[in-house]
């Protein structure tokens, strides 16, 4: 939890619901005390969790409801798993998103290192539309953002 970044949440969310959008927030989580690959995990609704704890994925309420916004959608971006999936036990709501963008006839398009080594943990890559290995030049492009190599490739194509 980080008090300093609620005002800009805020923000976002209003910026957000004024153009008729939504941003969905988690409802439940899963905690553990440490990050290990011994670590015992608890699902929590979001107003219960301590402040020792560390969250570490969604919890299942959530899963279900961020699936059921997956299948809806028309265009998918992906960029970072929802959970510590290198442990099981905080990996089921990465799973459960992969799976959901696999299985929606959306289009997907899916970027960053940890989502793609994601991606390869549950077997994905075949259903996702697009995998981009750029890393944050992936998310600079989608921000409309001028790419000096894109830039240069532009200018040679006009001749």
């Amino acid at each position: 939890y980080e008090p300093d970044l609620v005002p800009e949440a805020r923000r976002l969310m209003e910026e957000a619901r004024a153009k008729g959008a939504d941003i969905p927030i988690p409802v439940d989580v899963v905690v553990a005390k440490e990050l290990s690959p011994s670590a015992q995990a608890v699902t929590k609704k979001v107003e219960a969790v301590a402040e020792d704890d560390m969250i570490l994925d969604i919890g299942p309420e959530t899963v279900a409801r961020y699936t059921e916004l997956l299948k809806g959608a028309g265009t998918i971006v992906w960029n970072g798993p929802v959970g510590v999936f290198e442990y099981d036990q905080f990996g089921e709501g990465t799973r459960a998103i992969a799976q959901a963008i696999a299985e929606s006839p959306a289009f997907s398009i899916a970027g960053g290192g940890d989502t793609l080594a994601a991606i390869a943990k549950y077997g994905v890559a075949d259903r996702i539309s697009y995998i981009s290995t750029g890393g944050g030049a992936f998310l600079e492009f989608l921000e409309g953002k001028k790419l000096p190599a894109v830039a240069i490739l532009e200018e040679r194509a006009k001749g």
